[in-house]
C-alpha cells in the first residue's frame, strides 16, 4: 500500500499548571500535535441519521467531559441497535498516553472530540491519533478488538552505531512489553537503560486499556515486527495504531513534572516540556 506521509512540524512547548485545592487554572499551552486518522468507509458521503448523529454528538461531548476526572482512559456508548431499527447505537473510547492525565489528558481528548467531525465529515466509524491521545468511535461495538491495521510509523534522521545498539534496544523494549503486560497489567510502561556509561536510550509502549493482557502484548508485538521493516536503523522512533503504540528514542520524550509548592499561594506549579520533530507514514 502507497504511505500517506503526515508532516508533524518541529514544536516546542511548556506547558504550565498552577494547581489549586479547587482547580487548574492553565496558564499556556499548545493544540496537541495531530499524528494521523482513519476515516473508514472514506467513500460514504451521505449523511448520517439524526438518530445516529445525535448519539454521535452526545458521546464526544461524553468523551471530553470525562477526560477531566478520569485516569487516563474511558469508553461508553449511546443508543441502541435493535432488528429492524435505525441501527442508531455508537461506541466510543479516548485513551490519554500513561504519563498523561486530568486536565492535560482532557485538553488532547476535548481537541480531538472537536476535529474527529471536521477530519472525518458523515463517517460512520473514525479513529484520530495526537501525540498524547487516541480518539475512536464505531456503529460496531469494537470494545477489546485488537486493531493493528492501519499503522503509522516515524523515524528520527540520525542513525544508530551498530547492530548491538539495535538489538538492545529491540531487547529493552521487549522488556517494557513484558513489564507493561504481564509484570504490572497496566497496559503502559516507560523507562531508559544506559546503553553505555555516556549514552542514555529510553522507551514507552501503551495499549487501549479496553484491551486485556493477551491482547495488549499481541498488538505491541505487532508494533516491534515492524520495526526492523522501517525503523531499526534510526535512532529513534515511533510505531503506533489504533490500539497501540511503541515509542524508542534518546532522550526523555514522556512527561515529566518540576514541582514547586508556593507556601504564599497555596498553588503548586508543574511544568510540562515535550519536543520532537516527527515524519509519519500511514502503512
Amino acid at each position: 500500500m502507497e504511505g500517506k506521509l503526515l508532516h508533524v512540524s518541529t514544536y516546542s512547548f511548556v506547558f504550565l499548571l498552577f494547581l489549586s485545592f479547587n482547580k487548574p487554572h492553565v496558564t499556556k499551552a499548545q493544540s496537541p500535535n495531530y499524528v494521523g486518522d482513519d476515516c473508514q468507509n472514506t467513500t460514504q458521503q451521505k449523511a448520517l441519521s439524526s438518530a445516529y448523529q445525535t448519539n454521535l454528538n452526545s458521546l464526544l461531548s461524553w468523551l471530553s467531559t470525562d477526560a477531566a476526572t478520569s485516569k487516563g482512559y474511558n469508553h461508553n456508548s449511546f443508543g441502541n441497535n435493535t432488528p429492524g431499527g435505525d441501527d442508531s447505537a455508537v461506541y466510543g473510547l479516548y485513551n490519554c498516553r500513561g504519563d498523561v492525565v486530568g486536565y492535560f489528558c482532557q485538553f488532547c481528548v476535548s481537541t480531538a472530540s472537536r476535529e474527529v467531525l471536521q477530519r472525518c465529515p458523515n463517517r460512520v466509524s473514525a479513529i484520530v491519533l495526537y501525540d498524547f491521545c487516541i480518539l475512536r468511535y464505531s456503529n460496531e461495538n469494537f470494545f477489546g478488538n485488537v486493531t493493528v491495521y492501519p499503522s503509522w510509523h516515524a523515524v528520527q534522521s540520525k542513525n544508530v552505531s551498530s547492530k548491538e545498539e539495535i538489538q538492545k534496544g529491540l531487547d529493552f523494549m521487549r522488556g517494557l512489553i513484558r513489564k507493561a503486560t504481564v509484570e504490572t497489567n497496566l497496559l503502559y510502561y516507560m523507562d531508559g537503560f544506559n546503553l553505555s556509561s555516556t549514552q542514555k536510550r529510553y522507551g514507552l509502549v501503551q495499549c487501549s486499556r479496553d484491551l486485556t493482557s493477551d491482547g495488549c502484548r499481541e498488538c505491541l508485538e505487532a508494533m516491534l515486527a515492524q520495526v526492523p521493516k522501517c525503523c531499526e536503523q534510526n535512532l529513534g522512533w515511533q510505531v503506533l495504531a489504533a490500539s497501540c503504540l511503541i515509542k524508542y528514542d534518546d532522550y526523555i520524550f514522556y512527561l515529566f513534572r518540576t514541582q514547586a509548592s508556593d507556601t504564599q499561594t497555596g498553588h503548586t506549579s508543574i511544568a510540562f516540556s515535550f519536543s520532537d520533530n516527527n515524519h509519519f507514514l500511514m502503512t
